[in-house]
This record gives C-alpha cells, sequence and structure tokens, in this order.
C-alpha cells in the first residue's frame, strides 16, 4: 500500500508541475514601451573634440508595441545642437554624417538611448 501512495504523490507532484508550468515566470520577451507620450529631446553631435556641423540625428521610436511609428528626424546645425520630439521609452538613434570618410570612419553611428517623460538631453561623441 506504501507503494502506491509513493506513485500517488509522484503523479500528483508532476501534473502538478506540469499544470504550472505555462505560468512561468512571464512570456520571456524583455520589456517594450506602448505608451504615445512625446517627449523633447536636445543635445549636441561631437566628434574628435569638435562640434558635428551638418547631418541628421533619428530617433526611431517603434518596437514590437509599436510597429509603425515612423521614425523622427532633427537636422545637425552648425554648432552641432539638434532638436526633436519623439516618443518616451527606447529609441534606436542613427547619427548620419554625409560628409563623413566611408572607408576610414562609418558614415553613420548607431546606439540606443531611454527617452523619458519631459525634457532629455543627449549629447553624442562620435569616433
Amino acid at each position: 500500500m506504501a507503494i502506491c501512495k509513493d506513485r500517488l504523490a509522484t503523479a500528483g507532484l508532476i501534473v502538478l508541475a506540469c499544470g504550472l508550468a505555462p505560468w512561468g515566470c512571464g512570456s520571456g520577451a524583455p520589456y517594450a514601451e506602448s505608451s504615445r507620450t512625446e517627449a523633447k529631446v536636445k543635445g549636441r553631435v561631437m566628434s574628435v573634440g569638435q562640434p558635428v556641423a551638418k547631418g541628421q540625428v533619428i530617433f526611431d521610436p517603434a518596437n514590437v508595441n509599436r510597429p509603425a511609428e515612423p521614425a523622427r528626424t532633427a537636422e545637425i546645425r552648425k554648432d552641432g545642437t539638434f532638436e526633436v520630439t519623439t516618443l518616451i521609452g527606447a529609441n534606436r538613434v542613427t547619427v548620419a554624417i554625409p560628409s563623413r570618410p566611408r572607408k576610414k570612419i562609418a558614415p553613420y553611428v548607431q546606439q540606443v538611448c531611454e527617452v523619458h517623460a519631459g525634457e532629455n538631453t543627449f549629447d553624442i561623441t562620435l569616433p
């Protein structure tokens, strides 16, 4: 009779474990912002200690929860500054500089910036 109770207990634990398995610890996917809240971003683009005088800074807020969200583009001014309004959360930021030599240095640089509600400042230093 003890063997039957042990088997029932083992079977019960297996059923319980299998029943709880689908819940796990979440979907496993990283968090992605779904808010459509906008925020202002300003900053300066520098290269070798000098302001970059021409180009674009592109903030792309699209992710799995807002896949069709368009990128926002800011022109880099002569003093290297830029201003743009984008959505809060992670934004893929691309700096495109048309006059940058392609053989030695990439014509663009990409990174991810976390944009928060309110005003944000992101100074970008290029290699």
